[in-house]
């Protein structure tokens, strides 16, 4: 164990241990000038080389001033200031998972020994070929974008001239075709619903809140974790229309467990949605049930845990998609309901007010994604009588047009 001091920041013991049986690595933290900590790792055949080519890494970064990465470091060095760089943001915390995550399973085991100068658009095109046949296009595209911002670090510290992800084309998922409940299908789902609550499991009566769950996704089209955040204070029942606030989710991070973002998904998240009176109606009894019940609701949710804590989607989820299998319903899921709203209000005030309704920031991805094509034939038989003869159209006695 060494210190070897440097102006750039102050090291820490240096490390050294077996990676491989062929390979030794010597790893060492810093506090760097812009005051965060970091770590620098180097390898080699030996203990003794490890140490070496660790020396040489100090080297250059003193030699480099500000510029933490070069073209002869690896990518998993760039990872690291890209990590760094990614907690800093102001990027919702799902999202820092998911791009953290990336890095680890996939970036780092399939590319990351190779040094940044040596990555071509061949060398990333190939590891994204891979990531599609491994996990699927949609990680591959995650992946793809973490990558482009790594590479833009490299162009700020001159490590690599062009960014290699750009060009780069990666396939996209086929996205299946909306299908949505409609209004009777709604119902008997309902009815079935209702039915398996009342039944039992091995003496013990199941949730009785799964019906009420789906009144209130199908009713307003919230995402579940947009219901879960709801607290009293966000559901103005006395207001003509009655209406619900939006403006937080439930989410679940690596580090704090199931909580309650004080954001939505997007800023066109934020919104006011109606409701209509058979669920005010409904809403009212629940908080009158609610305020008489021993259960504790400390943060006054709509739809608290059964221990009064923060719901997470996740574990209602897996309850649903059981009762959706028992009651015949396996193809429906809480997106369902939302595509269900989103049609309905979408064919009959059109798809700008089913995008609001749903939280979208473009209509297309509304009219993509959540409203289900016409199954049948529109009826415009009052509209195209225009053109019958016998009403007066082009064909009548005395007009010209095409006669068959």
């Amino acid at each position: 164990m060494s210190r070897y001091p440097l102006p750039l920041g102050t090291w820490g013991l240096i490390r050294t241990d077996r990676a491989t049986a062929r390979s030794w690595r010597a790893r060492a933290r810093y506090r760097d000038l812009d005051g965060q900590t970091r770590k620098i790792e180097a390898r080699g055949p030996s203990a003794a080389a490890a140490r070496r080519n660790l020396q040489i890494k100090l080297q250059k970064r003193q030699t480099q001033g500000n510029a933490l990465i070069s073209a002869t470091d690896q990518i998993r060095d760039l990872s690291e200031v890209y990590l760094a760089e990614l907690q800093r943001s102001d990027k919702a915390s799902r999202t820092k998972d998911k791009y953290a995550f990336s890095v680890k399973k996939y970036i780092l085991p399939g590319i990351g020994s190779v040094r940044i100068g040596e990555t071509t658009p061949g060398v990333v095109d190939h590891f994204i070929r891979n990531v599609v046949d491994a996990a699927g296009p949609a990680t591959a595209r995650t992946c793809g974008a973490v990558l482009s911002s790594m590479f833009k670090i490299a162009l700020r510290h001159d490590a690599v001239s062009i960014n290699p992800v750009l060009g780069i084309s990666i396939p996209r998922s086929r996205a299946a075709k909306p299908q949505a409940l409609d209004p009777e299908q709604f119902l008997d789902l309902r009815t079935k619903l209702i039915a398996w609550e009342q039944g039992s499991v091995l003496g013990r009566t199941r949730s009785q809140e799964l019906h009420q769950i789906a009144d209130v996704l199908i009713t307003t089209g919230l995402r579940p974790g947009e219901l879960f955040a709801l607290s009293w204070a966000d559901v103005d029942l006395h207001a003509d229309p009655p209406t619900v606030h939006v403006h937080a989710t439930v989410i679940r991070t690596s580090t704090g467990g199931v909580t309650i973002q004080d954001h939505p998904k997007s800023e066109h998240g934020f919104r006011y949605v109606t409701i209509p009176p058979n669920l005010a109606e409904s809403l009212r009894r629940r908080q009158l049930r609610q305020r008489s019940n021993a259960t504790g609701n400390p943060l006054d949710l709509v739809f608290p845990s059964s221990t009064g804590t923060v719901c997470d989607p996740n574990n209602v989820g897996k309850t649903w998609r059981k009762a959706a299998d028992e009651i015949g319903y396996s193809w429906v899921t809480f997106k369902t309901f939302r595509k269900a709203n989103a049609t309905l209000i979408a064919r009959t005030m059109g798809a700008e007010t089913a995008a609001y309704q749903a939280g979208h920031s473009k209509v297309s991805m509304t009219r993509k994604h959540y409203v289900e094509e016409y199954k049948e034939a529109i009826d415009t038989r009052a509209v195209l009588g225009a053109f019958d003869a016998a009403n007066g159209g082009p064909g009548a006695p005395g007009k010209t047009g095409l006669q068959i």
